[in-house]
């Protein structure tokens, strides 16, 4: 490849001495490379303040948050979500991550259920309760998020105070979701 070619196919007098073998830049190398290309147009090459640019700006909204953030299209480190924590609920929560274990029937319930108690809404403190009464059964199914409170009150003789919205809940939620 010539250096005319090189000239057109580079978008800034860095890349251009990056393609030539340079391996780093400052100023005495920007004044040589100036030099060899002489008369070539360099009318496409990035200026300060300059709209051109290699990676369009594009606005994006977080798959997590809804919020809109700024990244680079096409760029190899292009922003998928707004922050680093939006993304590591994107990215590190889930059936799809690796530290996933479907056998932690908590990191289940929470994946399939909101983390709040079915009978008062409490979401500071949530247990699981296994409906069947099987704790090998860890099926989003079988698994219903109670304050303990509201769980004890299943475990004790006051289960008939709470049971009605138990059941409704989950009869509902299987509904809901095909019996997952």
């Amino acid at each position: 490849m010539d250096l005319k070619e090189i000239v057109q196919e580079s978008y800034s007098i860095a890349e251009v001495g990056r393609k030539l073998g340079y391996s780093y830049f400052n100023g005495k190398v920007r004044n040589e490379i100036k030099i060899k290309i002489g008369d070539i147009d360099c009318s496409h090459f990035k200026k300060n303040g300059d709209s051109q640019k290699k990676y369009k700006h594009i606005e994006k909204d977080c798959p997590v948050c809804g919020d809109k953030f700024t990244t680079q299209e096409g760029h190899k480190k292009e922003k998928i979500t707004c922050s680093h924590s939006c993304a590591n609920t994107f990215f590190r929560s889930g059936p799809d991550h690796g530290n996933w274990n479907e056998d932690a029937y908590r990191t289940t319930c929470f994946h399939y259920h909101y983390k709040k108690c079915v009978c008062c809404s409490e979401e500071t403190i949530v247990e699981v309760h296994h409906m069947d009464g099987n704790h090998q059964n860890n099926e989003p199914s079988n698994l219903v998020p109670m304050c303990p409170t509201h769980h004890q009150y299943w475990h004790s003789n006051y289960k008939y105070v709470i049971e009605d919205l138990v059941i409704e809940y989950h009869v509902n939620w299987k509904r809901s979701n095909n019996g997952l």
